[in-house]
């Protein structure tokens, strides 16, 4: 794997097209926690619930504490463990110095989005809710695609969600260039990623170019490229934040591939290869000859056999005998030979050719 992966470093190098995040210095960060620790002491309160164990920590500091310190490298780290930069940016990756907070409304309990958690389609159904620590003055694009389950071409991505020219951190206040669109996975091909990316602008910028028709399902019109998108306006913006979640599929899409994309649900099955056996052999040494005389067997002779041995266990009148508890702890005849206790012992926990008894 070392060497398939390899990359020639004057080729395959990478560059950084975000901004420079400087982490805080770990003496400031420690001088904060000792401050925070003696604060604890100092108060009997508080000491006595740390004793007791009933101190609980403030998850909001918690958080922006994290936030302020090492989530953007985090944040980095996983992108890059799941691909996100070479599927989108191709060689180039960045550090998302602005956090995003992505929650899918869902009454009781809302679906968040952090780095790579599964989501259900069912449970993204609903646009979004999204907030991001922003500068006031600055414009920001935020931009929904999956590089994953295109159907027609390859390497290529749908575009879910854009949203541009936001003022600050208000989302609702920004342009929709296209509609929300929920994720559909097709059946079959496991899990697909849905990566929120969030560039800060330069300036106004005019999206007529990518400008989708209003309620959009088709397909088609919805095809898209991060990596031609940012190289056509890559002077007027930067990127500076990250979010993605996994989905694959649900029920709930088999409605929506049919009353609101109005097609025939994609589905899709691995072929397996035939299996195929070497020649029997005439003496087959070192091998059990009970389990290789029953790989050799046709289907229909082993399914004669165990129809047999189940027809000896039921009784026309009586329910048949409940399945044993412990099956292992059932004492075997010692008389008996090793292949059968064997035989006796996968028959009882239905394994091998018994599980369809």
């Amino acid at each position: 794997m070392a060497e398939w992966n390899r990359k020639d470093p004057e080729i395959d190098f990478r560059v950084d097209i975000g901004y420079r995040y400087i982490r805080p210095s770990r003496k400031a960060v420690i001088a904060e926690r000792l401050k925070f620790r003696k604060e604890l002491k100092s108060s009997m309160e508080l000491e006595k619930a740390a004793k007791n164990r009933t101190l609980t920590a403030p998850m909001d500091g918690v958080y922006q504490e994290w936030g302020a310190t090492s989530a953007p490298f985090q944040i980095q780290n996983t992108a890059e463990y799941y691909n996100v930069f070479d599927d989108l940016f191709g060689s180039a990756y960045f550090t998302p110095i602005n956090m995003l907070n992505i929650r899918y409304d869902q009454g009781d309990a809302d679906a968040l989005v952090f780095q790579g958690n599964l989501l259900k389609p069912a449970e993204t159904s609903k646009k979004p809710i999204v907030t991001f620590n922003g500068v006031n003055d600055a414009l920001y694009t935020l931009v929904l695609t999956t590089p994953d389950c295109h159907l027609t071409e390859e390497k290529a991505e749908y575009l879910h969600w854009m949203i541009g020219n936001i003022p600050g951190s208000d989302v609702s206040k920004g342009t929709e260039i296209c509609d929300y669109l929920q994720p559909f996975p097709p059946r079959g091909i496991g899990y697909c990623r849905y990566v929120f990316v969030l560039y800060r602008q330069e300036k106004v910028i005019d999206f007529s170019n990518y400008k989708r028709p209003e309620n959009c399902k088709n397909l088609a019109a919805r095809t898209f490229s991060t990596y031609q998108f940012y190289r056509d306006l890559q002077d007027l913006m930067t990127p500076c934040g990250l979010a993605f979640f996994q989905s694959n599929w649900d029920s709930s899409l088999t409605d929506f591939f049919h009353n609101v994309l109005e097609m025939k649900e994609p589905w899709f099955e691995y072929d397996f290869p035939v299996n195929t056996l070497p020649p029997q052999c005439w003496i087959p040494w070192y091998k059990p000859f009970n389990l290789y005389l029953d790989k050799y067997k046709h289907p229909q002779e082993l399914g004669k056999e165990l129809l047999l041995e189940k027809l000896k266990e039921v009784h026309p009148f009586e329910k048949p005998p409940p399945p044993l508890k412990y099956p292992l702890a059932v004492p075997l005849d010692i008389s008996n030979p090793a292949w059968l206790n064997d035989d006796i012992k996968r028959r009882r926990l239905r394994q091998g050719k018994w599980k369809y008894m």
